[in-house]
Order: structure tokens, then C-alpha cells, then sequence
């Protein structure tokens, strides 16, 4: 089944303890964007199931041939006979691997670039890629993923440091903006938050700063708004988080 996503208001949380954009129902303007359009279908979980052999992924589990951990290239079949999985075993953990649809279109593909940074990418069934995740030492640093048609749909990416986020970007299905997130002033650790109109029209801008101590940002000094035509409807002034005034 295709689905379709509903999301909730933009927030000021950017501090998150896991990957693959589970911040993304945060981002959105109030009650504008309802359907974003076609994701595609779910992964199907016996495709997820190879990742937990995968320790680069955060995977423990070992697979078993004959009674030993597999070694080697190792293939398994869908039950039409196609090829399902291929994947390099050591000691029963994947080093890397391609998964494919019935119909022999790569799903899914996994690989080292060094001894510390790796890729995964999936794709939906029509051959487009679905998303693509880069991992340092296990923890993922950058990762979007697409509509069925190709368009990006999100895109985060992670301080290599610091526990925050420095990219978070969502998009309409017609490729217009949603929301954006941009680190724009390293020695403040202040962000550039952009909301946008249905359409791409701004809505509103600002900037948030993070406070280490609270493990998250609050906005800060001055937000605008706007109304579809461009025209300012008002002003927001922030302290410690919280509106101080309007004008």
C-alpha cells in the first residue's frame, strides 16, 4: 500500500539521540502541508532483517552456515527463483551486500568506502533511489531520502562532533521547500530556521541557538512572517526562548 503523510508543527528540538530523520515530523508549518505525496511502499522487512548482520549499522547478530558463522559470499533466493540477497560474510557479519527485488532490480546496496565511513542506499521498486545514508564509525552523519519519482524529499546531516544537527531540509513533492535548517554562525552555534507557503512562498524566518546545557535550541532575537504575496504580517522578538514581544 501507498501511503501518504501527516504532520504535525514546526518545533525547536534539533538535538536528537537517533538517525534516518526522525525529526522530520517536527518540521512542518502549522496545519499548511498535509499530503507531501507518493513515498512508496515499506521496506519489506525480510530486506531489513540482513542490516542487523551488519555491524556497521549498529547490527549484533551473527548468521549461521552449517553450523558456523558464514565466511564468504553467501546468496539467498526469492521463491521465484531470482536472486534476493547477495553479501560478503566474516565471522557471520555482512562487510558488504546488495538485496533486489523479485523482478531483479537492486533494492538495496551496502558498502565500505574506508575503514571508518560506509553508505547504504535503498530504491523503490521502480529503480529510484529511495535514500542514502553515510556512517562514520557506525553513527549515521548524513542522510535524505526521495519520493518514488526521485525528488528529495529529506535531507538531514550531523555535526561530526557535536550532538546536533547542522542540515535539516523538507520538500513538497513539487520540489518546493517546506522547512529548512541551516547552521549559519559556528562560534554561536545559531541556526537559519526557514518555513515556507505551500508552493514555496516564505512563511516565516529566524534563528535558534543551541544551549548545550539544555540539549536543544530556542529561538532567538527576531522572527519575521510573511503572508503568501511576500508581504510582512509581523514581527516576533524572543528572549530566553520565549516571545517577548510582537510587533
Amino acid at each position: 500500500m501507498r501511503t501518504s503523510i501527516l504532520l504535525p508543527a514546526l518545533c525547536s528540538l534539533l538535538w536528537i539521540q537517533a538517525s534516518h530523520g526522525q525529526s522530520e515530523p517536527t518540521l512542518l508549518p502549522t496545519d499548511e502541508h498535509f499530503v507531501l505525496g507518493d513515498v512508496g511502499e515499506d521496506p519489506d522487512p525480510q530486506m531489513n532483517a540482513y542490516d542487523a548482520m551488519n555491524k556497521a549499522l549498529g547490527g549484533d547478530s551473527i548468521r549461521s552456515c552449517s553450523g558456523h558463522p558464514c565466511l564468504g559470499w553467501v546468496e539467498d533466493l526469492h521463491l521465484n527463483g531470482s536472486l534476493k540477497h547477495r553479501g560478503f560474510y566474516d565471522a557471520g557479519r555482512l562487510t558488504i551486500y546488495k538485496n533486489y527485488w523479485p523482478d531483479g532490480t537492486i533494492e538495496r546496496e551496502f558498502r565500505s568506502v574506508d575503514a571508518v565511513r560506509s553508505v547504504l542506499r535503498t530504491y523503490h521498486s521502480n529503480g529510484q533511489l529511495r535514500s542514502e545514508a553515510r556512517y562514520v564509525n557506525g553513527t549515521s552523519v548524513q542522510y535524505e531520502d526521495h519520493y518514488v519519482d526521485g525528488k528529495l524529499r529529506y535531507a538531514e546531516e550531523r555535526h561530526r562532533t557535536e550532538p546536533y544537527f547542522i542540515r535539516m531540509d523538507l520538500f513538497a513533492a513539487d520540489g518546493h521547500p517546506i522547512s529548512t535548517l541551516q547552521l549559519v554562525d559556528k562560534k554561536k552555534v545559531e541556526f537559519l530556521q526557514k518555513e515556507f507557503h505551500p508552493g514555496g512562498a516564505l512563511r516565516s524566518e529566524g534563528r535558534a541557538r543551541y544551549d548545550p546545557s539544555r540539549m536543544d535550541t530556542q529561538r532567538t532575537g527576531t522572527w519575521t512572517y510573511y503572508d503568501k504575496a511576500g508581504v510582512v504580517v509581523k514581527h516576533e522578538d524572543y528572549q530566553d526562548g520565549r516571545v517577548a514581544s510582537v510587533r
